[in-house]
């Protein structure tokens, strides 16, 4: 039998820890989605919700609930390659460069981790 990932989720009380997370009055929240104080608290309420609605709600509140709470985790947490294409002018080349040795690979890969690693810590 499938499971219902869903099932125990109670997508209500979510939004509401994110409406105060986000620090905006209920007032506010409903205005933004177009919908009455009572409907939000309605919403507040419940297991379950339209998605078009839920999306509305995500784009207001910024948080994708939708990968948040509903898509079950990725099991495989190995890291993701990441692959770098580089145009290059092929007069540029000299004549007698035909590959790239595996030595001259490692320093590449060295060098792209080196620059990522200063560029994500703003250096």
């Amino acid at each position: 039998m499938k499971k219902n990932h869903g099932s125990d989720i109670f997508i209500g009380k979510i939004i509401e820890q994110k409406v105060k997370e986000s620090n905006l009055s209920v007032s506010q929240f409903a205005s933004l989605i177009s919908r009455s104080r009572t409907t939000i608290y309605d919403i507040f309420h419940r297991k379950s919700i339209d998605v078009d609605l839920l999306l509305t709600i995500s784009e207001v509140l910024d948080y994708d609930f939708l990968t948040e709470i509903y898509l079950p985790k990725c099991q495989n947490t190995a890291p993701k390659k990441c692959y770098l294409a580089i145009e290059i002018d092929p007069t540029a080349i000299p004549a007698n460069v035909r590959e790239v040795s595996t030595d001259q690979k490692s320093r590449i890969k060295i060098l792209l981790k080196e620059r990522l690693m200063r560029k994500s810590n703003g250096v």
